[in-house]
Order: structure tokens, then C-alpha cells, then sequence
């Protein structure tokens, strides 16, 4: 069985829950080329699952709504790992019914005691995503599958900042370090596009941002597709959890 098979064994929905259903909570509904890009773990323990739609990169459309931390239970059709996706999985789609929605939402938002398990599902390090950098080169996942495109991890000095491109157009970041890397990410999470829109140019705390101070923040890391050669590591979801859920 070739290494991409076997990593794709670790993703099949187990054998109780039916062919084409698995219950997450939603840890990205992210940007992605016009459309969204969603991804969560398995409420039972089953990892990462990250549905896709029928277009080539997989862009999912902005409709039916969702949001981070919802309790969403997927109808996925045929899994579709990609070199440097292995979470990849196609969302079912039922022709014979046009009012079939791809996922319906279960809790909004997530329980307490789901929210508390993420703590066990953060990264542990040293490397995020296979490496210190904030990219990884596409030619290294022909060889070698990646093991994983998405990370859930607590990050330390957290900051942002706001730039233009050549084009004029506003750019988002995060800055911060993690196990003892530096990193500087873009931010494609489209509620902190939008929560971040009154910082001007510059890197400012996250206390800038408003009352998140002393909460506890996770960052939702994906792999992005490839661009230029390179697969740009990206910050899909900034997830701010209550006082009470907090770790």
C-alpha cells in the first residue's frame, strides 16, 4: 500500500456511523479563491476531516452558512487525498433530492464539553506542519505525502499586522511564536478580516483588538494549494474561547 493509502486509512469514517456521515465541530470556514474553505476534527475522536466540493482546488461555496465552533453533522461522499492534503474528503451530493444540504448544523455554539476536548487535539511541535518556515515546497510532497495540512495550536505573543501589497490592497497577518519558532502567517479567517478592519498600518498587540484579554486563542493552521511552487501554511480560524471553556 503506497504511503498516501496508508495515511488515508487513519481518516475513513468508522464503521457505527454509517457511509457518508461524520459529526464536527467546525474549525475553519475560511477565504478560499471566491468561495470557502471548512475543516473541523471528528466529535469521536476521529481526527481531521476537511469536506470538499467538486471544483478542482475543492473551493466550497459561501451556502450554505457556517460558522467556527458549530457542531455540524457532513455528508461526505468519496475520500480525495491530496499529496499535500491527506484530510481531503468530497462532499456527498444527492441529485435526486435538490433540497439535500451537503451539512446540517447540530449545535451553535459547540457544547462545553467538546470545546474542552480540543485541548488534547493541539499540535504538540516541534514543527508545524512538517517544518519551522511558513511555507513548504510543493516538489517535496511528490516523494513524500504530507501527514497532515491543519493544526490546531496556542500561540504566544500574539500580534497583527496590517500592510498593503503593491496593489494597494489591505493584507492581513499574524505574528507569533510558537515552541520556539517565529512566524508570520496571512490571515484568511473572514470574521477577523472583518474584526481587524480598524487597525491601521503597523503590527499591534492582540489586546488592540478588543476585550479578548486573559481568553484563550487558538489559531486553526492550514496547508493552502499550491502557488509559485510553494504551499503557503495560512491562518484559517482565530478561535476565542469563554471564560469557562478556556484551558
Amino acid at each position: 500500500m503506497s504511503p498516501l493509502l496508508q495515511r488515508l486509512a487513519t481518516f475513513l469514517p468508522g464503521p457505527h456511523e454509517g457511509p457518508c456521515e461524520v459529526e464536527m465541530i467546525c474549525l475553519t470556514w475560511s477565504r478560499k479563491r471566491g468561495g470557502r474553505c471548512m475543516a473541523g476534527l471528528r466529535t469521536d475522536g476521529g481526527g481531521w476531516v476537511r469536506p470538499v466540493g467538486d471544483t478542482p482546488d475543492g473551493t466550497l461555496p459561501e451556502k450554505p452558512d457556517a460558522r467556527v465552533l458549530d457542531v455540524l453533522r457532513v455528508s461526505l461522499g468519496d475520500a480525495c487525498p491530496k499529496p499535500h492534503q491527506p484530510e481531503n474528503w468530497r462532499l456527498r451530493r444527492v441529485w435526486y433530492n435538490p433540497w439535500h444540504r451537503p451539512w446540517r448544523l447540530v449545535a451553535r455554539p459547540a457544547p462545553e464539553d467538546i470545546v474542552a476536548r480540543l485541548e488534547t487535539h493541539l499540535s504538540e511541535g516541534p514543527l508545524l506542519l512538517g517544518s519551522r518556515g511558513d511555507r513548504v515546497s510543493e516538489e517535496q510532497f511528490q516523494d513524500t505525502p504530507a501527514e497532515e495540512s491543519l493544526a490546531l495550536i496556542q500561540p504566544e505573543d500574539l500580534r497583527w499586522q496590517i500592510r498593503a501589497n503593491p496593489s494597494g490592497e489591505r493584507k492581513m497577518r499574524a505574528v507569533f511564536c510558537w515552541k520556539g519558532a517565529p512566524y508570520n502567517l496571512a490571515v484568511t479567517d473572514p470574521v477577523w478580516a472583518q474584526r481587524l478592519s480598524d487597525l491601521g498600518p503597523g503590527c499591534h498587540p492582540h489586546a488592540a483588538v478588543g476585550d479578548d484579554a486573559g481568553k484563550t486563542v487558538l489559531l486553526t493552521i492550514s496547508l493552502g494549494e499550491p502557488y509559485n511552487g510553494c504551499c503557503h501554511k495560512l491562518v484559517a480560524a482565530v478561535i476565542v474561547l469563554t471564560d469557562r471553556a478556556r484551558f
